[in-house]
C-alpha cells in the first residue's frame, strides 16, 4: 500500500529532504510551505502558511482531495527572527514563532485527524534548543522546548487512536539559512570550524541525515516507538561542555 504524508515547510532544507526522500521511496507526498515547494515525482503541493486556520484548511482540503488519508503527518515548519534575548525580543516576533513553531503542529493534527488512520504517525521537527537553551534566542527557545512536551502530550492523548508520536531534535545542520549565516560572517572558515565543534563527530550534520531518522519514525519498523525525542545532533547533547556552546 502507498503511504501517504504531508511535509510542512518543505520549501528548503530538511522539509525538503524528508519531502524528497520519501517520493524516492515511492510515497505520495504533500509539501506545504509558505513558498511553492518544488516539483518532485509523486508529490502535490500547496502554498499555505501553518500558523494561519485558512492555512492549515488549504492543507487539509488538498489532503483530502488528492490523498485520502494521511499515514505520516511531518510538522517540520519553523520559524526563528533574528536572535533576541527576554529583554530584547518583539511582542510580535514572540508570537509569530509560538504560532508557527508550537501551535501550529497541535492544530495541524486537529485538522487533520479524521484523515489519520489507525497505524499512523506524527512526526514532530524539534531542535536540540527544545532540549537545553541558548543565550539571546528565548522565543525560539521556547517554542522548540514545547514541541518537546507537545510531543509527548500528544502520544499519551493519541495513543487510545492507535497513533504514534515521535519528535527529531537536529543540531546544527547544513540547511541553505545556516549556509549562508557561515558565509556571510567575518571569518567564515572559523565559524564553520565553531558549528562542527558543537558536535562528538566535529561537524554539520546534512538535511538528508534528519530525513533518514523522520523516515524511520514514521515508518512500520517503529511501530513500538512513541513518545521518544530522538537527538539528531552528531553527540551535541551528550556532552554539557557542548550543549552549554551556543548554536
Amino acid at each position: 500500500m502507498t503511504v501517504n504524508v504531508v511535509v510542512t515547510g518543505a520549501a528548503r532544507g530538511i522539509g525538503r529532504a524528508i519531502a524528497e526522500l520519501y517520493a524516492e521511496r515511492g510515497a505520495r507526498v504533500l509539501s506545504a510551505d509558505l513558498n511553492l515547494p518544488p516539483v518532485l515525482s509523486g508529490q502535490e503541493r500547496v502554498k499555505a502558511d501553518v500558523a494561519t486556520k485558512a492555512g492549515r484548511a488549504r492543507i487539509v482540503s488538498v489532503a483530502r482531495e488528492k490523498l485520502g488519508r494521511v499515514d505520516v503527518l511531518v510538522n517540520n515548519a519553523a520559524y526563528q527572527e533574528a536572535h533576541g534575548s527576554v529583554l530584547e525580543v518583539s511582542e510580535a516576533g514572540w508570537q509569530r514563532t509560538l504560532d508557527v513553531n508550537l501551535s501550529a503542529p497541535l492544530m495541524l493534527v486537529r485538522a487533520l485527524i479524521d484523515l489519520l488512520p489507525q497505524g499512523g504517525a506524527v512526526v514532530n521537527v524539534a531542535s536540540v534548543q527544545g532540549l537545553f537553551a541558548e543565550q539571546d534566542n528565548v522565543a525560539y527557545n521556547s517554542s522548540k522546548g514545547g514541541l518537546v512536551n507537545l510531543t509527548r502530550a500528544m502520544c499519551l492523548d493519541l495513543a487510545p487512536r492507535g497513533l504514534r508520536v515521535n519528535a527529531v531534535a537536529p543540531g546544527a545542520i547544513a540547511t541553505e539559512g545556516l549556509i549562508q549565516g557561515i558565509d556571510a560572517s567575518e571569518d567564515p572558515a572559523r565559524t564553520r570550524r565553531d558549528y562542527e565543534d558543537l558536535h562528538a563527530l566535529r561537524r554539520i550534520g546534512e538535511p538528508r541525515e534528519v530525513a533518514q531518522a523522520v523516515y524511520f519514525l514514521g515508518s512500520a519498523e517503529a511501530s513500538f516507538i512513541t513518545g521518544v525525542i530522538l537527538p539528531i545532533d552528531g553527540g551535541m547533547t551528550a556532552s554539557f561542555m557542548m550543549a552549554g556552546r551556543p548554536v
